[in-house]
């Protein structure tokens, strides 16, 4: 063990040689500075879906478990725990330690189990409005019917009955004991409980703030147990985190100031800010990225965006359109459940000439050809996505491009949607969020590019700009044809990525009852896989079945990550907490400063490192 670890240390200390010393202040604390502008509108993480207010949460609270460089479950302010022998209790045991502290510092009172059935009882109460009671009521026994139960009835309709908190299972036997009784069992509720909606709050505090806990009004709202303290919170004007003195694990917090000043135009004016000194990472949009890595004196300062595998991008069909007449939506409807017209945009897309705006130097090296990415998922060293049915789709080399393919699809589409009285070209309206400036210019390209192969008297791509407010409501309302969406895994299971096309699941209408295509087989599939819980070979077999089910059939086209890019930053990414879902990724704790930011090539030098090191872990 000790020789595998220091193969570790050397490996990355001889790639991160030149850049490895820590900044710090003349007081030697380290301070990663930064701008924002995007504005936190609460800091009650008990009800929050927003990824800004994530962020700020992943700092001040700890959870059961956090995640280690490697992706490695590691306690956190559970030193242990125990699971039954029917999958189906998890009995957490606390550490000592663990305290509640105010922003100044003063402990507050010691964390205990009682304060995670404080939490989850305040979310489960459908008055409060809380954006994840869905992921807590969806595993725990008793907890959707004690949630129904606090819930207002509809005008018309009775209320549900109000249920006891004992029939909830989750409990607090002792100070010092959790218990959590699940619906059925769940191989991935450990990685769960890294999420929001598994975090403690102290019920005294929580009961004497009332109404004002979690206001973003200031720093006195909320209750600290995590690596930093809410130093400073100037809503649009300063944001402080600042280490925790009294925190169980403060020796691997390494950096001591996370200094965040706001700026509404922090885009814009982050490049020179970073150029004169006055911050120590900013993200760097395509254009710019490009002139700096030509440019010999500022190319040593960028490097690719890290890519954590949470959120997987594909271009979605909309099988139960409700667009504008002039989009022609039945004449669409009857197109999109036809597989050869599918195929024939499936195979027409170049994905690669379409990434290009999202990242103009490494497009190809961020395509993949499954819904659920790599490195998210292993079993025994091999990767999810190389294994059973899916492996043929990620082999190297392998893509979904292919012109004579699209086109010998698109005879076939003609002959069958002809004789189906589908008109031609067949309108496709395809959306994009204006506040993303690659967006639109991909939309661009994917009108080109397939109008040109294709025909534009076979298929006419309209593309229509949509507001950043509310942009997510065009997908579940089906107000597009053809559209890139994403999806964010929220546990570490395949099953997380198959949500999108569950039944049930209309945030993206794939099994509405309006859909006209035979999603039976698929079904079928999704069920198996999802009864497997006692064999994670088979069960990671069967979900692997059901994806490549959809990818064969073309009911939607893999794309990559959602976003990919460059950045500049001090900060060194390698040594930051892995999951590629839920909160872990945010945190600041174990992550350290170099002294200057790390280039392309240390990128990647240190990417292949990290690699190395992780699957000598996994193979333990």
């Amino acid at each position: 063990m000790k020789s595998f670890f220091r193969f570790i240390s050397l490996t990355l200390a001889l790639v991160m040689l030149a850049c490895a010393v820590p900044a710090a202040t003349a007081e030697n604390e380290v301070v990663y500075r930064t701008l924002y502008s995007g504005e936190v509108t609460t800091l009650n993480y008990l009800i929050t879906a927003s990824t800004n207010e994530f962020g700020l949460a992943a700092n001040l609270i700890d959870t059961l478990v956090e995640y280690d460089q490697y992706g490695q479950i590691q306690p956190s302010l559970a030193e242990s725990w125990e699971v039954s022998d029917d999958g189906l209790t998890y009995t957490f045991h606390l550490r000592d330690g663990a305290t509640w502290v105010k922003a100044d510092g003063t402990v507050y009172a010691d964390v205990t189990a009682y304060d995670f059935v404080a939490a989850a009882k305040y979310i489960l109460n459908a008055q409060n409005a809380s954006s994840t009671a869905d992921i807590l009521y969806g595993v725990i026994s008793g907890a959707k019917a004690y949630f129904d139960g606090t819930a207002t009835p509809a005008e018309g309709e009775e209320p549900a009955p109000v249920m006891d908190w004992d029939t909830v299972g989750i409990k607090a036997p002792d100070a010092r004991t959790l218990v959590y009784t699940l619906d059925k069992p769940t191989p991935y509720f450990l990685s769960m409980t890294t999420y929001v909606c598994f975090m403690p709050v102290n019920e005294q505090y929580l009961t004497e703030a009332g109404e004002n806990f979690g206001l973003a009004t200031g720093n006195d709202t909320i209750l600290f147990n995590g690596a930093y303290v809410l130093g400073t919170f100037k809503p649009q004007e300063k944001t402080v985190l600042t280490k925790n003195q009294a925190y169980w694990d403060k020796d691997k917090v390494y950096i001591d100031v996370i200094d965040e000043t706001y700026n509404k135009e922090a885009a814009n004016v982050a490049p020179q800010y970073f150029l004169d000194g006055n911050i120590d990472g900013f993200a760097i949009d395509n254009a710019l990225a490009a002139d700096w890595l030509n440019d010999p004196e500022k190319a040593d300062f960028v490097r690719p965006v890290r890519q954590y595998g949470q959120y997987s991008a594909w271009y979605s069909f909309d099988y139960s359109p409700a667009f504008e007449e002039e989009f022609e939506p039945e004449n669409w409807k009857k197109a999109v459940a036809n597989e050869n017209f599918r195929k024939s945009i499936f195979h027409g897309l170049d994905r690669v000439k379409a990434m290009l705006n999202v990242d103009p130097v490494n497009a190809e090296e961020l395509v993949y050809n499954t819904i659920t990415p790599t490195n998210f998922a292993t079993y025994k060293g091999t990767d999810y996505v190389n294994m059973g049915a899916l492996a043929d789709f990620s082999a190297v080399g392998t893509g979904t491009f292919n012109e004579e393919l699209a086109l010998s699809y698109k005879a076939k589409a003609v002959e069958e949607l002809t004789a189906a009285g589908v008109t031609f070209p067949i309108k496709m309206k395809m959306m994009f969020n204006v506040s993303l400036s690659w967006w639109a210019d991909e939309c661009q390209t994917v009108e080109q590019q397939l109008e040109g192969l294709l025909g534009s008297d076979y298929i006419d791509i309209i593309v229509v700009s949509g507001a950043s407010s509310g942009f997510l409501s065009n997908r579940r309302t089906g107000n597009y044809a053809f559209m890139k969406v994403n999806w964010g895994a929220d546990y570490a299971d395949p099953e997380t990525y198959s949500d999108p096309f569950d039944v049930g699941n209309n945030s993206y209408r794939f099994t509405d009852a309006e859909v006209d295509i035979d999603l039976s087989e698929y079904k079928e599939l999704l069920a198996a896989a999802k009864a497997i819980t006692d064999d994670t070979e088979a069960r990671y077999l069967a979900f692997a079945k059901a994806e490549a089910y959809l990818i064969e059939h073309a009911y939607m086209i893999p794309m990559g990550p959602w976003s990919g890019g460059y950045t500049v930053s001090k900060l060194d990414t390698f040594t930051s907490q892995y999951a590629p879902f839920g909160i872990s990724q945010e945190r600041y704790k174990g992550q350290k400063m170099l002294d200057k930011p790390m280039s392309t090539d240390e990128y990647y030098d240190a990417y292949d490192a990290w690699l190395e090191a992780r699957e000598a872990l996994a193979n333990q």
